[in-house]
């Protein structure tokens, strides 16, 4: 009876340790983890994403990728992270937009904003700076509305689509001012084609404008944001000359409904915690409030 005790006991104990090593191995996360975001590569909120993959990979300690899928305002990348499985392992990097202008811009939506995504944090929030070719023929806003209101539709602005943040500028200031520009819109980053005077203008968020800016390849117009940035604050805001005028990017993360919410605030602190790392810190605009 003893040794039948202690047979039980062995067994009980064995039976134990391998509970608490399935559990163990269950542990989140096991395998890499897909950052999508619904934009082309090489724009500002791509450069951001790949920034915090590099950053969570290091403190998640699994590495995590970026996917670009881009394309119906960006309704295509939203909706692959809304029908993923809701483990934790494919989240969202986006501007608010496809939860607050894409229902309104498109008579059909593949995914509910409301109820097929949780959302995670807002990582960063911030102005874009309207950037110009060298060789247009003005150095601020007030010299660029003179040259637009010289030649209506001759001066041209890049944006990533009908409907983005950067067109949603360009049509605010149009009206601000009263001109008329010619609307390029971009499947991909327009600023190459800024760079080599293809288009003269671009709007671009200060981690894609502020290395390009110091190089001498594009110049400042403008900063959309209710302050001066503190990157370049030499560069007067839209508001100045327009008051009210203010143009906000804001980004942040999403996961699939039904995500644990375990995981969901395990996401939630690591990214907030990589938000304040110098990496972050130092290529994010200048927060707004």
């Amino acid at each position: 009876m003893r040794k039948l005790a202690t047979l039980w006991g062995a067994a009980l104990a064995l039976t134990l340790a391998s509970a608490g090593a399935q559990a163990q191995s269950g542990a989140w996360p096991q395998r890499p983890i897909r950052i999508i975001t619904p934009t082309p590569a090489g724009v500002g909120s791509d450069v951001f994403a790949r920034a915090y993959a590099e950053r969570l990979g290091q403190m998640l300690k699994t590495p995590v990728v970026v996917e670009n899928r881009p394309g119906a305002l960006a309704a295509i990348g939203t909706d692959a992270v809304a029908k993923a499985a809701p483990d934790g392992y494919t989240i969202v990097f986006s501007t608010s937009n496809p939860f607050t202008m894409t229902p309104f811009l498109l008579s059909k939506l593949p995914y509910n904003p409301q109820t097929d995504l949780v959302p995670v944090t807002q990582a960063l929030k911030g102005g874009s700076f309207i950037v110009a070719n060298p060789s247009v023929p003005a150095k601020n806003l007030v010299e660029l509305v003179a040259l637009a209101k010289k030649d209506p539709g001759r001066v041209s602005f890049a944006s990533y689509g009908s409907g983005s943040t950067a067109h949603l500028g360009f049509e605010l200031l149009q009206d601000a001012a009263g001109i008329e520009l010619l609307h390029v819109p971009y499947k991909q980053s327009a600023m190459p084609d800024v760079i080599a005077g293809q288009v003269m203008l671009g709007f671009e968020p200060p981690i894609s404008a502020l290395p390009n800016i110091r190089a001498g390849r594009v110049k400042p117009i403008a900063y959309t944001g209710s302050q001066r940035s503190a990157a370049l604050p030499d560069v007067p805001t839209l508001a100045e000359r327009y008051p009210g005028l203010e143009v906000f990017t804001w980004l942040g993360f999403w996961l699939p409904a039904k995500t644990p919410p375990e995981i969901v605030d395990r996401f939630n602190r690591e990214i907030r915690a990589a938000t304040q790392l110098s990496l972050i810190h130092i290529l994010r605009a200048p927060r707004d409030s």
